[in-house]
């Protein structure tokens, strides 16, 4: 199953899982940043991109997103996925949001209910 990518998102690796994203202006916030709702939404699309790679589909129950330093435009972001619990019905997924330099921008925590 493909995974939809509206925002150019490219795969970097598998193990560990991980994706990558440049944000361009059209993604700015009224103080020049990155928008926090495009961050959320790279941590939740690696999420998708996750749980589709383990062969499973499902929908996001619950989310936790905490912000740390703000994304700069025209640097690329890199996220990784580790997963907590996985189980029959639910499982748990903690993603880290760094810039180039490595510097934490975002970690988040979703709960999955699979299908």
């Amino acid at each position: 199953m493909e995974v939809p990518n509206i925002f150019d998102i490219r795969q970097e690796s598998t193990q560990p899982f991980v994706i990558s994203f440049m944000p361009s202006a059209q993604y700015a916030n009224v103080n020049g940043f990155v928008h926090g709702g495009i961050l959320f939404y790279v941590c939740d699309d690696i999420i998708g991109r996750y749980v589709t790679f383990t062969g499973r589909t499902g929908a996001a129950a619950d989310s936790n997103i905490h912000y740390y330093r703000p994304a700069v435009l025209d640097k690329r972001l890199f996220a990784s996925i580790s997963e907590r619990k996985a189980g029959k019905r639910l499982g748990t997924y903690f993603v880290e949001l760094k810039n180039e330099e490595g510097l934490l921008i975002a970690d988040a925590l979703f709960t999955v209910a699979f299908n």
